[in-house]
């Protein structure tokens, strides 16, 4: 196994390894289901997260809400409120 392969591709998820663990531990999956579909995802690393989150779950990204929760309409990236109807939305 080469060297990048060891840095960047190199993990097994069988059943033992050298470190002991063994096993999926189920990181950095992007289908993590929260509350059926209601929630926001991660524009870094796509993780489903609770709707009231503000930061990502999984990598701690700024999560931007989609849209405004009273009136649908798309807010600029880091607004408080929304410039169609005035709600706070951050």
């Amino acid at each position: 196994m080469g060297v990048f392969d060891k840095l960047f591709g190199g993990h097994r998820s069988g059943g033992g390894s050298h470190h002991g663990g063994g096993g999926h531990h189920g990181y950095g999956q992007a289908s993590q289901n929260v509350g059926g579909n209601s929630g926001i995802v991660c524009e870094k690393c796509r993780t489903i997260n609770v709707p009231a989150a503000r930061f990502c779950q999984q990598c701690g990204n700024l999560l931007a809400p989609t849209k405004c929760p009273q009136c649908g309409a798309v807010p600029q990236p880091n607004a408080k409120f929304c410039e169609q109807c005035g709600k706070r939305i951050a």
